[in-house]
């Protein structure tokens, strides 16, 4: 990341240079948010300041420069240290002390901070380039495909925001080019990298429209997994909006599995505008019932020991995996502008086969430049005795050591995470 930081200087310093007329913009916002965790042990507040100006500059003629940069600071919970305090409380605490254990620590404790890339990052960085018969973008920049809701099994990146409203979406260092077909159909390629600069990525796209039914074909290839991705994304309109979009993951040395989603919406006439969804979706790749102590334990960066101890390594999870871990899943929401400058939503999601579901109700308001907003995230177990979306407190007692003592993770999931931000843009 590092990289990243010392580029955004270069940028910044080449957008401050006098351009003999040619044309600058500059944008952002900046943003307080406050996050309330209910139900659970320790430190239940945090909060987050962050900045992120962006500055678009034209080089010559048709070519321009845009950079986007994002500053962040956290107080209050941190889950790393939640995890440390749940195991130093916990009977194997005395005994990782006595063999001279040691947490890692960061280097500016009071901030939370080791380097540089802790708190400053460059999020977008890209040349953009309208040629006579195609449009290039080339560097960090954001690429998501893809017609459904929630989840999109073509998109080649895969990320899911619906959950957190307030978060853009992470930038991928790529060339991309955009090839106009006629009036309506496009060819995409995107050529990339991650962002170790080791492994590559590509992926292609074909769009068309027949009539009131547009139809993409994705195909893709992540060089991190050496794993193939094959898609067919179609949507269109009969009185109700409706889609299908599908894929193929063709993972190396393993069984090919699929990621199918349907769905349909309708906008109704009440106050401004209500729009509803529904959609089903399945994950082939997915387990009837997901291990609901991943999310605590993925938390964890274990102690510097000097003897041996058989503490588990954080799991590597694939980064281009399905969001979710189950096979079978329903999901609706339903969003009200009530006016022009204000609007309230929901969005609820269902794993089917262990009955637990997450429900995400959001209300925004607009003054001008002001953004004020407030959301919750609740986890809810419809039947069954809990699971993926939300862990029973059972569930969540682990022995990090086979045949070492059980510890409770289950103060560390909140009964209900409320949130509550004001943004200002520039």
């Amino acid at each position: 990341m590092t990289r990243w930081v010392m580029g955004a200087a270069v940028a910044l310093g080449v957008l401050t240079i006098p351009t003999g007329g040619r044309a600058q913009e500059a944008a952002g916002f900046v943003e307080l948010r406050a996050h309330g965790f209910l139900g659970v042990e320790g430190q239940p507040l945090q909060l987050v300041e962050r900045a992120r100006p962006e500055v678009t500059a034209e080089v010559v003629e048709r070519v321009s420069l845009t950079i986007e940069v994002e500053a962040a600071l956290e107080q209050g919970r941190d889950l790393q240290d939640e995890v440390q305090r749940t195991v130093e409380a916990s009977a194997l605490g005395p005994a990782l002390a006595a063999l001279g254990c040691q947490w890692p620590k960061e280097e500016n404790e009071r901030l939370g901070i080791s380097e540089v890339s802790d708190y400053l990052s460059v999020e977008r960085l890209y040349l953009d380039a309208y040629l006579p018969r195609a449009d290039m973008r080339l560097g960090r920049q954001a690429v998501r495909w893809g017609s459904a809701f929630v989840v999109n099994p073509t998109d080649p990146f895969p990320e899911v925001l619906l959950t957190e409203p307030w978060k853009p979406r992470a930038g991928v260092n790529a060339a991309r080019i955009n090839v106009p077909v006629g009036e309506q159909d496009q060819v995409t390629v995107v050529l990339g990298a991650d962002d170790t600069l080791r492994h590559g990525r590509a992926a292609g796209r074909i769009a068309a429209v027949f009539g009131e039914v547009d139809v993409a074909a994705t195909a893709a290839w992540r060089g991190e997994t050496d794993e193939g991705l094959l898609g067919m994304d179609v949507r269109g309109t009969l009185g109700v909006g409706w889609w299908i979009e599908g894929s193929v993951h063709l993972p190396k040395g393993e069984e090919p599995f699929e990621e199918i989603a349907v769905g349909v919406d309708y906008s109704f006439e009440v106050l401004d505008a209500l729009v509803l969804t529904a959609q089903v979706y399945r994950n082939g790749g997915g387990v009837g019932q997901p291990s609901a102590s991943g999310g605590a334990l993925g938390a964890l960066e274990p102690p510097e020991c000097p003897a041996r101890v058989p503490l588990p390594e954080p799991p590597k999870r694939d980064p281009f995996a399905p969001i979710f871990r189950g096979r079978h899943y329903a999901m609706a929401g339903a969003q009200l502008a009530v006016t022009p400058d204000t609007s309230v939503s929901a969005l609820y999601v269902q794993n089917l086969g262990d009955g637990t579901a997450f429900l995400v109700p959001t209300a925004m308001t607009h003054f001008s430049r002001l953004e004020l907003a407030a959301s919750a995230q609740v986890p809810l177990t419809i039947f069954g005795e809990g699971g993926e979306l939300d862990p029973s407190d059972e569930a969540l007692k682990v022995a990090l050591i086979e045949g070492g003592p059980t510890i409770d993770f289950s103060g560390l999931v909140p009964a209900a995470t409320l949130t509550f931000w004001t943004r200002v843009s520039f």
